[in-house]
């Protein structure tokens, strides 16, 4: 599932961090324990069932176990597509994270055109669709009634199945980010197009709340027509786990909607309705005994340095140099460099590099010359 949401939040909060792929950090969360026991159990249950394991139940347990491993490596690579196209595309990945519901990727900003957004989300059910093929070709390969075919046979259709549920236009679901990148595609309004998905999201997911709640009740005993009787049993299919699916869709498509409407409010303001006051710049020669001083008057802010502007400098930057050298280092050796924003840039492109800026804040320039700071609480007490 491609996504953009916050590092450390709501249900994907705790986590260990357990690998990198290309810088991305990888986490699984305690909730992936879950899942893993979820579905060895339901794995388990069915082998024991089967010839191949007839008075063996050691080995059934051992091969769903095994089974379920191979499973998670398959969301594993679905994220990771969806990583590696995000940051082939300039769009930055915070991290790739397997939880109770699957896996998310979290990135950065927005995709620059509406066909990165297709590449990025569809490469996912891509990959989900070619690992099922290829377990598929080795049921074809493996001896008739083994448990390797036995469980090639299940991770096929388990990650075709994976694939399909993920092109369902549940947003944030990749088929609801298709969709959007599709109307996007169409009509060029990036932020109507999110509103338009989150909202078809929003009714995926009221779906799969009213299927859990069917799910408890005994169908079979009230006389309904048998068409409204097959429809409730389909709604019903996926049980408790889908309310649960519903429930983190809802959220997520609420949120989406929302901070789409924002955005598209903000588009039509620019940096310089939102920014706030700026120190006065600092001259690119002096060093940091008397750079301190200055500093101290306004600690945990960002400081203009030069004319023409070179960057921006907080007090705690002098924590790089040993106090011994501060008398003969200048500020330009430890000024960071890329901290501006241009006054007239559109809020809603300026809220993407706010975003991923130090300490959220950025310099706002006209002409070179520093004339205002943006912070996230100044865009709040503005937006709202």
């Amino acid at each position: 599932m491609a996504g953009r949401d916050e590092p450390g939040s709501g249900i994907v909060s705790a986590r260990w961090t357990i690998g990198h792929v290309r810088g991305v950090p990888v986490y699984i969360g305690p909730s992936l324990l879950v899942l893993a026991a979820l579905f060895t159990w339901w794995l388990g249950r069915d082998f024991l069932q089967r010839p191949a394991f007839a008075d063996d139940p050691t080995t059934a347990w051992l091969t769903a176990a095994i089974t379920t491993v191979l499973f998670l490596g398959g969301v594993f690579l679905h994220e990771v597509g969806h990583a590696v196209a995000s940051l082939d595309r300039n769009v930055e990945v915070r991290s790739i994270s397997l939880f109770l519901l699957g896996g998310v990727t979290e990135s950065v900003g927005e995709p620059r055109t509406a066909r990165d957004e297709i590449v990025i989300v569809g490469v996912g059910p891509l990959i989900s669709l070619v690992t099922a093929a290829v377990f598929g070709l080795l049921v074809r390969a493996l001896p008739d009634f083994s448990v390797p075919e036995l469980v090639a046979g299940l991770l096929a259709w388990m990650n075709c199945a994976m694939a399909i549920f993920n092109l369902v236009p549940g947003y944030p679901l990749d088929g609801g980010r298709l969709l959007r990148a599709v109307l996007w595609l169409a009509t060029g309004a990036r932020y109507r197009a999110t509103r338009i998905a989150a909202g078809v999201g929003q009714v995926f997911a009221v779906t799969l709340i009213v299927g859990a709640a069917l799910s408890l009740i005994d169908l079979s005993s009230m006389d309904l027509p048998r068409s409204v009787r097959i429809a409730a049993g389909l709604l019903s299919a996926l049980g408790l786990w889908g309310g649960l699916i519903g429930f983190f869709l809802l959220r997520s498509s609420i949120d989406a909607y929302r901070a789409a409407q924002l955005r598209e409010r903000l588009g039509r303001t620019r940096v310089r309705d939102f920014m706030g006051s700026v120190p006065p710049t600092l001259p690119p020669d002096v060093n940091l005994d008397e750079l301190v001083v200055r500093l101290q008057q306004r600690p945990s802010i960002l400081w203009p340095v030069g004319r023409p502007l070179l960057g921006g400098v907080k007090l705690e930057d002098l924590d790089r140099v040993p106090r011994r050298d501060w008398s003969s280092t200048a500020v330009t050796d430890v000024v960071d460099r890329d901290v501006f924003v241009d006054a007239e840039t559109p809020m809603d492109e300026a809220l993407d590099r706010l975003s991923v800026a130090r300490d959220g804040m950025l310099i706002v320039v006209r002409h070179g010359e520093p004339v205002g700071l943006l912070t996230p609480s100044l865009v709040a007490d503005v937006a709202t």
